[in-house]
């Protein structure tokens, strides 16, 4: 399609299972005016041929195919392939709802300045497909007028769980393509460092109260990520990039949220079959005894019950906190459910 006013980016990989459905819901959006570049990452399944047939004759649908990078650097592709003044992230298993394009297009024609808009969402918890939570995350109705004030609301943001994730978020194309701002070829972090590199240049916010997206997270595996060997330097540059582009408006909860996401860091070693248990031992001392981490366990803020015992938990003894963490990944099996609520009381 010729002109667009929207870009959306799909990175897929190996979604031989959910991309025709994802497809048939983009197809069905309640507008016109929109792309949609599909990234094939590599797969090794038969995503691609799946596309193929989806996307024949629908002049909306690009697909570009590329090795196996990660999704970071396919979404980069799809940045490089759009053209849509607006650009959009969705997942290729998740959801959007159909007015979307619409609403956004409303908000624009409203705020034709806005730098960003961030919008609110449903989070769905799955185990083996079944859903055993569901979260509302809801933005109030709110225009960030200029940076400072943008900033100073950041932490707050972030601490409603709004602020890391780019689908609940539309961007403008121009903006990226000038200050260069694309995904890091990380496992972790890739979207929050995205995002804080582009957060940094925004003047006009918009918050839209509107439900326009539904994420899908299969929980029922634990509540950590894969281990990577860089994951914890991940964490660790995304806290200091923070505290940079706030000018360390709020730097004892940022230094919590660091707790919280190093937390996961600490559950993937203690989950992981690549590291023996001595290699795990030294891995976790490295990590508590980090100069980062031992200043953010120091002034971390300490808002709910959850943030005190994480706290507490950075700041106990390493061999007892070592013990706590191998207890608390015990838990996580045995009751999945309690980790999930924890987490959305977090």
């Amino acid at each position: 399609m010729s002109h667009p006013i929207f870009s959306i980016i799909v990175p897929v990989y190996n979604a031989e299972d959910t991309i025709v459905h994802t497809i048939e819901v983009l197809k069905n959006l309640a507008f016109e005016e929109y792309e949609v570049i599909l990234v094939n990452d590599g797969s090794t399944d038969k995503t691609e041929q799946l596309i193929q047939s989806a996307i024949q004759g629908d002049s909306h649908f690009q697909l570009f195919t590329t090795e196996n990078q990660g999704p970071g650097l396919a979404r980069n592709e799809g940045i490089k392939q759009s053209t849509g003044k607006y650009v959009l992230f969705f997942d290729a298993d998740d959801e959007p709802v159909k007015e979307i394009l619409a609403d956004y297009r409303q908000l624009f024609e409203q705020y034709p300045e806005a730098d960003l808009l961030i919008s609110s969402f449903i989070f769905r918890t799955l185990s083996r497909g079944k859903i055993i939570s569901e979260k509302d995350y809801l933005v109030p109705e709110y225009q960030y007028t200029n940076h400072e004030q943008f900033m100073d609301d950041m932490y707050q943001l972030m601490n409603q769980q709004l602020m890391y994730v780019v689908w609940n978020k539309c961007y403008k194309r121009e903006l990226l393509m000038e200050k260069q701002i694309l995904f890091k070829n990380y496992s972790s972090c890739e979207d929050r460092i995205f995002n804080l590199n582009y957060y940094e240049h925004c003047q006009q916010v918009i918050l839209n109260p509107k439900i326009e997206y539904i994420y899908d997270f299969e929980g029922g595996k634990g509540i950590t990520n894969k281990y990577n060997p860089n994951k914890f330097k991940t964490f660790e540059e995304f806290y200091l990039l923070a505290n940079e582009v706030t000018k360390n408006a709020n730097k004892s909860g940022m230094a919590s949220l660091l707790l919280k996401g190093v937390t996961s860091v600490i559950l993937s070693i203690v989950e992981t079959n690549q590291l023996s248990n001595r290699e795990k031992k030294r891995a976790i001392k490295n990590i508590l005894n980090n100069p980062v981490i031992r200043e953010a366990s120091s002034i971390a803020c300490t808002d709910s019950v959850i943030k005190k015992l994480t706290k507490l938990y950075f700041n106990l003894p390493t061999s007892l906190a070592y013990l706590s963490i191998i207890l608390a990944n015990k838990l996580q099996h045995i009751s999945p459910k309690l980790i999930t609520l924890l987490k959305r009381k977090y």
